[in-house]
């Protein structure tokens, strides 16, 4: 049985740093540390990173040692840490010095540096990276970066412990990486203030089934953990090539491990990424664009069969779903999967199937959702870690291949930041057009965490900047009132039953109102998918008989 999780939290990422187990998430907010930064200063570079000391700031050197060109990439903990722009791009050889914002509130900063590999584009449209994507620009991130090697510190004033640093190999292994402290006398045998990570080729230890190579010239780009929580043997290979790097996230719990460290006395760290056989940093050709197609009758994937405000629900094939699913009065539904395997579509009920991630994209599963529909959903949340985690240019790479199959074809459904600039779909949306690739509508999930009278309004107007930017139809995929909490010990939280009630009847009609919206689905049928589902089993609760009575 095929069960959807929960969904997580708009932009949320897990990692494990230091000693804590902290939720991460990247943020955008109006507050951000402008780098100061020193580069192969000589006498200059010490001297600025001694004046930062003396102010009660420790500072960050980085080095590339990989023999290719290296754009620095940081992203910060939801705590308040303040985000860095203005990194620095390293040549082989080369280094630069950031200095660290613990002083601005809230008196700490706890984040993470990481090398991006082979970048090309235009920076604010289709510069990405091949390793360590984070966002379409050169000094700064604005997504959660992409599986790479990690240097994760924590820079906190009111612990006097305190910085702590490791080097993460938890989600996945790219350039090697070593911190070493600045301004510290190094300990004979291990302990405070000693050297993290390992400068060896830990790419030649990774299994065959996780490395990732480059296409064409089939050099090694990246080496991802199958599973982040429990022992593999990627973490065994990592473990044994370098015992004083996370290579799970509960390296830090075994007996005798080295991985974790902190060096009161430090003036600051040195961030040294070490070759490993990474992408070259040379661009490739930019391809050239094409003009878009005019839509027509006779066009692939314009059947004309997609009912304008169609109401769906999101099905997981749970004891009562069929039955359920016939007596809701929905009209459409999909279950993150090619075919309805473990669902008998109820007569007059459309499946649309789903093409969930990259390993769905082969002739097995693209054959199957061919033969059980019309339209084609792709692609689910791929800007989150948990769940398809792709970047926009591995989807477009991909979608030649779901474009034929025929049917109708809807973009990427994103978590979070559907109509922003510089966003992942944006990104998506603008590659697709210079590759000429047909995109014909526009799947999104949204989540309100307002659960007051407001909320079909908010959700409205969210999908109303969907469509003024893409200017296509636009189906929202999975919606709900659910509050996702930004801390791990928070609960998530979920309206009661009357709040509830009142949104699926606001929402209703508010959707149906919006021309370019085709199609809604609830999130989810059945509460053994989620609590806000509708059905008990087969028997409606006071929200099913809500959404049944709104047809």
């Amino acid at each position: 049985m095929r069960v959807r999780p929960l969904p997580p939290l708009r932009s949320l990422r897990t990692f494990r740093p230091l000693l804590f187990a902290f939720l991460l998430v990247v943020v955008g907010v109006s507050a951000v540390a402008s780098t100061q930064f020193w580069s192969d200063g000589g006498k200059e570079d010490m001297a600025s990173a001694s004046a930062a000391a003396e102010n009660g700031e420790h500072t960050v050197t980085l080095r590339n040692e990989t023999g290719s060109r290296v754009w620095v990439g940081a992203t910060v903990n939801a705590d308040g840490s303040k985000p860095l722009t203005g990194l620095p791009v390293l040549d082989p050889g080369k280094s630069a010095t950031v200095t660290i914002p613990e002083n601005s509130d809230p008196g700490h900063w706890r984040g993470k540096f990481f090398a991006r590999q082979g970048c090309s584009g235009e920076e604010g449209t289709t510069f990405y990276c091949e390793v360590g994507d984070c966002g379409p620009y050169a000094d700064h991130c604005t997504t959660g970066e992409q599986p790479a090697s990690l240097a994760e510190f924590n820079f906190d004033k009111a612990d006097n412990l305190a910085p702590w640093y490791n080097v993460s190999y938890v989600n996945a292994v790219s350039t090697s990486v070593t911190i070493t402290p600045d301004g510290a006398k190094p300990p004979e045998n291990g302990g405070e203030c000693a050297s993290v990570g390992c400068p060896t080729n830990l790419l030649s230890a990774c299994p065959p089934e996780n490395l990732t190579k480059a296409k064409g010239t089939g050099r090694p780009l990246v080496c991802v953990n199958p599973n982040r929580d429990a022992k593999t043997p990627y973490s065994e290979a990592l473990a044994k090539q370098c015992p004083t790097a996370y290579s799970w996230s509960k390296h830090d719990t075994e007996p005798g491990n080295q991985v974790v460290r902190q060096c009161k006395e430090c003036s600051g760290m040195t961030v040294t990424f070490h070759g490993n056989g990474g992408p070259a940093d040379k661009p490739g050709p930019k391809p050239e664009p094409t003009p878009e197609p005019t839509p027509g009758d006779d066009q692939p994937g314009n059947p004309g069969d997609s009912p304008s405000n169609g109401r769906g629900v999101a099905v997981n094939p749970v004891d009562g779903a069929t039955e359920a699913l016939k007596d809701s009065g929905a009209t459409w539904y999909h279950n993150w999967a090619a075919s309805s395997e473990g669902l008998t579509p109820p007569e007059g009920v459309e499946f649309v199937p789903t093409i969930w991630g990259r390993g769905s994209v082969n002739d097995a599963e693209l054959n199957k959702a061919k033969q059980s529909g019309k339209n084609l959903l792709a692609f689910n949340e791929p800007d989150l870690p948990q769940q398809a985690n792709m970047t926009p240019e591995e989807a477009l790479d991909l979608w030649p291949q779901l474009e034929k199959t025929g049917m109708r074809l809807g973009a990427p459904a994103v978590a979070y930041d559907a109509a922003k600039d510089g966003s992942w779909l944006d990104r998506f949306m603008k590659g697709a057009k210079e590759r000429n690739l047909r995109v014909d509508f526009i799947p999104v999930h949204w989540y309100g965490s307002d659960f007051g009278p407001g909320a079909s309004e908010q959700l409205a107007s969210y999908l109303k900047g969907i469509h003024e930017r893409y200017n296509k139809p636009v189906w929202l995929t999975e919606y709900a009132l659910i509050d996702f909490p930004e801390k791990k010990e928070e609960q998530t939280r979920y309206p009661s039953e009357q709040e509830q009630t009142a949104f699926i009847k606001a929402s209703t009609e508010t959707l149906d109102k919006l021309d370019f919206l085709e199609r809604y689905a609830w999130f989810a049928l059945s509460k053994q998918t989620s609590p806000t589902g509708l059905y008990d089993g087969a028997t409606a609760n006071p929200s099913g008989n809500t959404f049944r009575a709104t047809d």
